[in-house]
């Protein structure tokens, strides 16, 4: 991933870091010496909005995020240099995943050791309930009731009709089941909408999997127009490439964990074990 996306993936769970546990920390991300200190940026990693002057607008991404009751905008001036300072300022503050925590502590060039983020979650367990299926669940339960659209049994019939009652994908006759041509979750944006429900043969839903539909079909452009053309009858226009919607299903991402910490740590310490009575000496 390049390190624009990395930086842009991670930025609601920053923001929300900074809105719910360290009040002072958007104050030093625009500060230009914390960020220079801190991830090796000339710029500030934010800046307000108001003052970002003409000249300079460039040199920071459009998207503009309010955090702390103030707004404002990330530069965009980040090059691979900056991957290891920014992994371990995520790492520092608890933000990072366990994948990225692993590569910064594999990568030579580190310059600043990562302090480990203690949590309920590290007393892992064979086969135990993993935080991130609950995290990705909640995800594509907000993907799924975005909106105010209703749709019933017989809008999906008349779908199935579209498609002349065979697979979107391949065009077999048979057993079909509703797919999702844009999957939902929090990479791809895809909800589950009329315009985003399509037929799909057993074999072609299982090979799909998390794949977009173009990806999927990418060896057979009819069947691709031939979706985005029930689409568009639909009125159907994809979230996908949304910045604004992926900081927020970042947000909600990682407040899910945060949340299941924060239980954990009460139930663990309610229920701690005494310390033993000393014993006595005759």
């Amino acid at each position: 991933m390049a390190i624009g996306e990395l930086v842009k993936q991670h930025l609601g769970t920053v923001f929300n870091y900074c809105d719910t546990l360290d009040h002072d920390e958007i104050g030093r991300l625009l500060d230009r010496q914390y960020s220079l200190k801190t991830f090796g940026l000339s710029f500030p990693f934010c800046k307000l909005v108001d003052d970002i002057v003409p000249s300079e607008s460039k040199r920071y991404w459009t998207n503009v995020y309010l955090v702390r009751g103030v707004r404002v905008r990330v530069t965009s001036q980040w090059t691979e240099k900056h991957r290891p300072r920014f992994l371990a300022y995520l790492a520092a503050k608890g933000l990072a995943t366990e994948a990225e925590a692993l590569a910064l502590e594999a990568s030579p060039k580190r310059k600043v050791r990562a302090v480990p983020h203690v949590s309920s979650r590290q007393n892992a367990r064979y086969r135990g309930n993993a935080i991130g299926n609950a995290q990705n669940a909640f995800v594509r339960n907000i993907l799924s009731r975005i909106g105010t659209e209703s749709f019933s049994e017989r809008d999906w019939q008349a779908t199935k009709e579209y498609f002349e009652h065979r697979c979107a994908y391949c065009g077999v006759e048979g057993d079909l089941v509703i797919e999702h041509a844009i999957p939902i979750n929090r990479e791809r944006l895809g909800e589950h909408r009329l315009g985003n429900l399509i037929p799909a043969c057993r074999s072609c839903n299982a090979k799909k999997a998390d794949r977009d539909f173009r990806e999927f079909l990418k060896d057979t452009p009819e069947a691709i127009m031939r979706i985005e053309a029930y689409m568009d009858s639909r009125n159907y226009v994809p979230l996908e490439n949304s910045e604004q919607m992926s900081m927020i299903l970042n947000m909600a991402h990682g407040e899910v964990a945060a949340l299941a910490d924060r239980y954990v740590a009460i139930i663990n310490e309610l229920y701690a074990p005494s310390p033993a009575a000393p014993e006595q000496v005759e």
